[in-house]
């Protein structure tokens, strides 16, 4: 690969994205713009919920409470946990939406007659979900203490919550991080533009009279949107700081991190998505179908992935959005770090490198 030949093509992408007013629009300011707007636009809610149970009682009344919980598969049952730290431990990984921690006189106290608190711990970095958690939970303990026979069902069994990592459970704290590869989505779309103009245009037929090799070209039009992707993604982050005052708990280094890695999965696609299109027409509705759309609904930014379905996973693990949601969240919300994630992150690597290298594979220097 000659360094001289990839120069000429990243300064040759850098001065067309410079002058063209639109395209620099579109990767530089265009993210943070949508964030702004989907920000207010966006608050909708939810289904199941994973509970995980600290049964200190261990009585036949605590394990008939819990099997009521979960007896019409709303709440799905993760397992027990022992203590806080294993509490803190599940819900920072994601593996459940709310802990139940029974009390260990919980069925003395109920056979004689006083008040119980049980505690329910969620994780409200994801408030759409946990609002909805917490009026089912109150509902079934309510219907549990009628079927026990209690005089005063509604006042003997009481739920003491508390959320963390967003603890006024504000929509914004969790929605604004979600966004964020959704916006983030755009410098793509200006890259299979960029991509499809030049057949479109015909300037790649002279290209092809070069001794241009793939990895040059490719590298040449990758490289500018990674530096203006980052730049727009530095801005969203800022909006989504300095505006919405989103906490971020976590290292801003790992949040670059991740970025560059979720435009390298990101671009990664589109580079090979934009070998089979031939025109910008395309190109766009492609990207938004593929990308923009799915990204909203199949990674969850506003629902959870629909696990009853194989196709709804089998589509959002190709996705990057899916990945970069659990990172922009754990970081801004978390303080969760490149260790943490480590498996989110490479499974973005990944996503990029399998089809920048199936480009290079394919690239030929003709024109059909």
């Amino acid at each position: 690969m000659s360094p001289h030949r990839l120069w000429a093509i990243l300064r040759k992408e850098f001065r067309h994205i410079w002058r063209d007013k639109r395209t620099l629009f579109l990767v530089t300011l265009s993210p943070a713009i949508m964030l702004f707007t989907f920000a207010y636009l966006f608050a909708l809610e939810v289904q199941k919920a994973r509970l995980a149970v600290w049964d200190m009682d261990r009585t036949a009344l605590s394990r008939q409470l819990v099997a009521s919980l979960t007896a019409d598969g709303k709440f799905i049952r993760s397992g027990d946990v022992a203590g806080y730290a294993h509490i803190y431990h599940e819900l920072q990984s994601g593996a459940i939406h709310v802990a139940l921690v029974i009390p260990p006189d919980f069925q003395a106290r109920l056979i004689a007659g006083e008040r119980v608190a049980l505690q329910a711990i969620t994780d409200g970095s994801d408030p759409v979900t946990t609002i909805q958690t917490l009026g089912r939970l109150r509902q079934r303990l309510y219907e549990f203490s009628q079927r026990q026979g209690l005089t005063s069902a509604s006042s003997m069994i009481a739920v003491e919550t508390q959320a963390w990592y967003n603890r006024e459970l504000n929509s914004k704290y969790s929605m604004v991080p979600g966004l964020l590869p959704v916006v983030l989505i755009l410098p793509s779309l200006a890259f299979a533009l960029a991509l499809t103009r030049e057949k479109e245009l015909g300037s790649f037929e002279t290209l092809a009279t070069t001794p241009i090799q793939a990895a040059e070209y490719l590298l040449g039009k990758l490289l500018p949107y990674v530096a203006f992707g980052l730049l727009s993604a530095l801005i969203a982050v800022a909006v989504a700081i300095l505006w919405f005052h989103v906490p971020l708990r976590g290292s801003l280094f790992d949040l670059l991190i991740f970025i560059l890695l979720y435009l390298f999965a990101s671009l990664g696609e589109t580079m090979f998505i934009a070998g089979f299109l031939g025109s910008q027409g395309t190109a766009m509705r492609a990207i938004l179908l593929i990308f923009f759309i799915p990204s909203f609904f199949m990674t969850g930014i506003i629902l959870p992935i629909d696990t009853r379905s194989g196709i709804a996973q089998l589509v959002a693990s190709f996705l990057p959005a899916t990945q970069f949601v659990l990172m922009t969240r754990g970081v801004f919300l978390k303080a969760m770090d490149i260790p943490a994630l480590w498996l989110q992150a490479t499974y973005l690597l990944a996503l990029g490198a399998v089809p920048m290298l199936l480009s290079w594979l394919m690239f030929r220097k003709q024109v059909d």
